[in-house]
């Protein structure tokens, strides 16, 4: 009877400290569902995009349920800028430094009324370094911005550690970036400012590096660029919602069972 009684207080002990995980659980993950709300109103705005780039899709794919992966717009002085970034991190922690470069994007181009992609990086490059990296940590991103000035069509971009690749005269081209990130590298030169040569019906893509770091299909190994780029290139011609849709499922049928990696962001537009 004796030890009857402590196997029931026990089990009641378990049951009430299963409770208390589970609630406490919940009020993380109703957290953090609050904190995707406040994250995606930063986001570029479906509308916003329809409003400055008619024909384009997106494929977001958050790891976790916010993202360090981030794409953000913004229009100034008659020019439409889109930026598709990989910031250090996922999660909550990828999510905080989302929120810190969107905003420091925002500072260069908004409030200091700098115009050239290639200045705005190095703006954002040095606001992360004095503010986040006096500890020696290495936060910042990798990514593209491009500016499309429509008043002088022209297009013009600054990439870090991140290539624009670009769909024209029936074949996907890998466009120019600079080897160093917005934040503390090996290299700290300014950045580059890159132009499009295009032509109305070419197509530009804008991804980060979760895609082609997914392991996933028979033998387990990641889908790769050289993957990535040839399944853009066979479907470039199709739909742009088709195409976003295509990515969808490639993305999904080579992962499988296994764990998503990383954060997904795939941007395609058609100029």
């Amino acid at each position: 009877q004796k030890q009857k009684h402590i196997i029931e207080v026990k089990e009641k002990e378990t049951l009430h400290q299963k409770h208390i995980i589970e609630e406490k659980q919940k009020e993380i993950l109703d957290s953090i569902n609050y904190a995707k709300r406040i994250q995606y109103t930063l986001l570029a705005h479906d509308e916003f995009l329809k409003e400055n780039l008619p024909e384009h899709f997106t494929f977001f794919n958050p790891k976790d349920i916010v993202s360090g992966d981030f794409y953000w717009a913004t229009k100034h002085n008659n020019k439409f800028y889109l930026a598709v970034c990989d910031s250090t991190g996922h999660g909550v922690p990828g999510a905080f430094m989302s929120l810190l470069n969107i905003g420091f994007l925002s500072e260069a181009i908004n409030e200091k009324g700098i115009e050239k992609p290639n200045e705005v990086f190095d703006y954002v490059r040095e606001k992360l370094i004095n503010t986040i990296s006096k500890e020696g940590q290495k936060d910042g991103f990798d990514g593209i911005l491009v500016c499309f000035d429509k008043a002088n069509n022209a297009i013009t971009y600054a990439a870090a550690n991140n290539n624009p690749v670009i769909h024209q005269n029936g074949k996907l081209q890998e466009l120019e970036a600079d080897r160093m990130p917005v934040g503390i590298g090996e290299r700290k030169e300014n950045f580059t400012l890159y132009t499009i040569e295009s032509k109305t019906g070419d197509m530009l893509y804008l991804y980060t590096d979760g895609f082609a770091d997914q392991f996933g299909g028979p033998k387990g190994k990641k889908f790769k660029y050289k993957q990535l780029n040839e399944l853009i290139e066979v479907n470039s011609s199709k739909p742009l919602q088709d195409q976003c849709e295509l990515l969808k499922a490639s993305f999904e049928n080579w992962r499988g069972d296994l764990e998503q990696v990383d954060d997904v962001c795939v941007i395609g537009v058609k100029i």
